[in-house]
């Protein structure tokens, strides 16, 4: 059986973007460009919390609740 040339781990993030007993609505524009703020600082912060060699394979954002999860599943080669 042939051995798999990758190593994976996954990186979860989760932002609650509720404040003061407000929920957001995300088809108002204030809500988005808020959404979108946190979303860019988030970004920014990615390479620090990937590592070295780790190479991002796939990435979602999940709305549970007022939550946003986002996945990020790496993966690098095996040694």
């Amino acid at each position: 059986m042939a051995r798999h040339p990758y190593e994976y781990k996954i990186l979860v993030e989760y932002i609650n973007p509720a404040r003061e007993s407000r929920i957001p609505h995300y088809s108002h524009e204030t809500d988005q460009s808020e959404l979108t703020l946190m979303l860019e600082e988030l970004v920014t912060h990615l390479p620090e919390a990937i590592g070295e060699r780790w190479e991002v394979s796939s990435h979602s954002l999940t709305l549970a609740k007022n939550t946003i999860i986002v996945t990020v599943l790496l993966r690098r080669p095996l040694p």
